[in-house]
């Protein structure tokens, strides 16, 4: 990941061409190439790994940050993340990232700021995406009595993508996007037993069959519950 600010002049062509194993020219974007959020960047490959090269605004993630700290969560649309972008994918960045070249100290400074774990970003993420979590699997239901599988199927995605997000804040982790976040989350302490398991079941049942489909959702909202029970034992709802 490339960090910098909107009118700095990055040699991202020439750096990303001399990384790539093929040294090919022209892989990423001007700067703002992918919209508001991820910024631009590229696909590389380096020593046969591939690896995303993407562009990040210091101004805007130190914004952002402050926001979070604040319990202010936002998700905007973002082709690419099937959830949503969350702004609290910057925090997680910044939290886990392992910076190669900082000269200026600038990701040290918003480093310090994500640990300890910020209390108030945790009660609010809980509580954006636990009423979610519910509100989209309700909405499931209306999609099995109209044969629309589609809609049942996007509603429990967003429904577990919300419980991902809790069960991460639960354990005071930083989730950085959907891609394996239920595998991520069945390593935590506090997870409702065999829970990626579970989701990929559930996942697995959603089809032309009505009940089949109406067991899906039973099952989901059991993961719910689950996950509520420690919600209340670490007393976030009351």
């Amino acid at each position: 990941m490339q960090v910098g600010t909107p009118g700095s002049r990055f040699p991202s062509r020439r750096v990303a061409a001399l990384l790539d194993d093929d040294r090919r020219e022209d892989l990423v974007t001007d700067t703002g190439g992918w919209g508001p959020w991820i910024n631009g960047g590229g696909w590389l490959k380096i020593g046969g790994t591939p690896v995303d090269f993407l562009y990040r605004d210091i101004g805007r993630v130190s914004k952002v940050i402050e926001q979070c700290l604040a319990g202010n969560i936002t998700i905007d649309y973002q082709p690419g993340h099937p959830h949503g972008f969350v702004n609290s994918i910057y925090m997680a960045e910044i939290a886990l990232c392992q910076a190669l070249w900082d000269p200026g100290g600038a990701i040290g400074r918003l480093k310090s700021k994500t640990d300890p774990y910020p209390p108030v970003f945790q009660r609010a993420v809980i509580q954006k995406f636990f009423w979610e979590a519910g509100f989209s699997l309700e909405n499931g239901y209306k999609g099995i009595y109209k044969a629309d599988m589609a809609y049942v199927a996007g509603c429990c995605f967003r429904s577990s993508a919300c419980l991902h997000q809790v069960l991460f804040a639960i354990n005071e982790a930083f989730l950085m996007n959907e891609k394996e976040a239920a595998a991520i989350a069945d390593t935590l302490p506090d997870a409702p037993s065999g829970y990626a398991f579970r989701i990929n079941d559930i996942f697995a049942r959603i089809g032309v069959d009505p009940d089949e489909t109406k067991k899906a959702l039973e099952l989901l909202r059991e993961l719910l519950d689950e996950t509520e029970q420690l919600i209340k034992a670490k007393a976030f709802l009351k």
